[in-house]
């Protein structure tokens, strides 16, 4: 940069994004790259300037031209998009009144905190406070807390705090426009004074072409973010107000120049980029987690029934949802010989029976029903069945799973428990069979329930009191298992 200016701004640019879909399509189609983000604005685009020490800029156009915004990137509150800001000295910026204050401190407290805040020592303020108060005519109220004043007060202790210690670079946004017009005159003669003097930048936002012309030394006009003109303030302001007047723009070369918008060229740095691998590294392992809890949800849930439960609770649980399905059915099982069903268990693993065969069997032993009485009771004698045929296959699978671990390598696996749970297919598979054989049942209810013209829902309820029933004797199996 050259040694005689202050701040140069080369092709800068300020992107703002406007609120996203966050519609669960809009959100995955973003996150796949399959739908390009289309919510862009460009506050700013490709402005360029540069002003020497001692320059007093005022700058002009319509609310959202991007002055507030072109203020904010170079007292540095904003990162361009695009483009470089080089600045040297200290930077006061006065973009919004109130900021860098604090509500409940006294506007003495106040003069301190913000001096400090801009790198100056007590005893610089200390030098300089009596000035800035008589200045901003505050000395009545000196001690009052800075939530009491009005807009134009704080306004005026602003810019005194501001004027009154001379930074090197100074940011004015709209800093005239609030105040009596006593104070104004004196602010503008004190800018004038600083312009004189020569050692402050000054940049100041104005809508008055009049403060602006008396006041500043270059201006910048820019239009929806765009660089129309700069340079000499009667040039500038002239134009500026016959566009007031016609609406048509001026065709400079600036203008021409962001007909497109500028390519984003804001780099990430490196704890950006770790910190975003961090979160998707986070999503996908809680996705990964997910998934897992759901697959194995039911295995999970015996797993803590069993390890809060004795083997009678257990028992009792699962055989209170048996006698659901039975009332649901409305059987009376007091009749039934459960040898029955022991035996048959066997010769249903055997292939030598079905479980309609060993549920027939027993309610002829248990003695005549009506037709309507034995569809249920037969469904419910083949529920029977099905249960005493798969607990005898998981007996004989965790008899088998127990040789096994013990024929292990002595520190190969911590328990019989882990080594199950490394061969669950195995209990996967025969789950499977179970569910299975019960669907088939639990279309024989609907059937009939549907030929009688009733409801279909006592097919589900009998549905959901198995899948209960099934979890708790999944419990018992994994206390068989410790």
């Amino acid at each position: 940069m050259d040694g005689n200016k202050i701040l140069v701004l080369d092709d800068v640019s300020v992107r703002y994004r406007k609120q996203d879909s966050r519609s669960t399509s809009d959100i995955v189609k973003r996150i796949l790259g399959k739908s390009p983000r289309n919510n862009e604005f460009w506050a700013l685009k490709n402005v360029s300037f540069s002003l020497e020490r001692g320059d007093m800029l005022g700058v002009i156009g319509k609310n959202g031209a991007g002055k507030s915004t072109m203020m904010k990137a170079i007292s540095g509150t904003l990162t361009p998009a695009s483009g470089t800001i080089e600045k040297t000295g200290k930077i006061c910026a006065l973009l919004e009144l109130g900021t860098g204050f604090d509500r409940e401190m006294t506007v003495k407290e106040n003069v301190y905190l913000r001096g400090a805040f801009m790198g100056y020592s007590k005893e610089f303020i200390d030098s300089k406070y009596d000035e800035i108060i008589d200045f901003a005519e505050m000395r009545e109220f000196q001690n009052s807390p800075f939530r009491t004043l009005s807009s134009g007060m704080k306004s005026r202790i602003a810019f005194a705090i501001a004027s009154m210690i001379e930074p090197d670079i100074i940011i004015l946004d709209e800093i005239f426009a609030v105040g009596d017009g006593d104070f104004r005159k004196k602010s503008q003669q004190k800018m004038q004074s600083i312009i004189d003097n020569g050692d402050t930048t000054a940049l100041m936002v104005s809508h008055s072409l009049q403060s602006v012309r008396a006041q500043c030394n270059k201006v910048l006009w820019l239009d929806k973010g765009r660089m129309v003109m700069f340079g000499d303030p009667n040039t500038v302001c002239d134009a500026y107000a016959e566009y007031l007047n016609t609406g048509k723009l001026p065709q400079t070369e600036s203008l021409a120049a962001t007909q497109e918008n500028p390519r984003n060229r804001l780099k990430k740095n490196t704890g950006k980029r770790l910190a975003e691998a961090a979160v998707y590294l986070m999503l996908l392992l809680v996705i990964i987690a997910g998934c897992f809890v759901w697959s194995q949800y039911d295995l999970l849930k015996s797993y803590v029934l069993a390890q809060s439960l004795t083997v009678e609770q257990i028992e009792n649980e699962a055989a209170n949802y048996h006698r659901q399905i039975d009332r649901l059915l409305e059987v009376d099982t007091t009749r039934w010989d459960t040898g029955i069903f022991k035996e048959g268990a066997l010769d249903i693993i055997n292939e030598e029976a079905t479980y309609t065969d060993v549920a027939k069997e027993v309610l002829l032993q248990a003695g005549d029903l009506s037709r309507d009485q034995y569809k249920k009771a037969l469904a419910a004698a083949e529920i029977e069945a099905i249960k005493y045929s798969h607990m005898a296959r998981l007996d004989a699978l965790v008899a088998q799973m127990r040789t096994e671990f013990e024929a292990q390598p002595e520190g190969k696996y911590r328990s019989l428990m882990v080594y199950a749970y490394t061969n669950c297919d195995r209990f996967y598979d025969l789950e499977e069979d179970c569910e299975n054989d019960m669907q088939k049942v639990i279309e024989e209810i609907r059937t009939f329930q549907r030929k009688a013209g009733q409801s279909e829902d006592l097919a589900d309820r009998v549905w959901n009191a198995y899948k209960s029933e099934k979890t708790y004797l999944l419990s018992y199996y994994c206390v068989k298992l410790r």
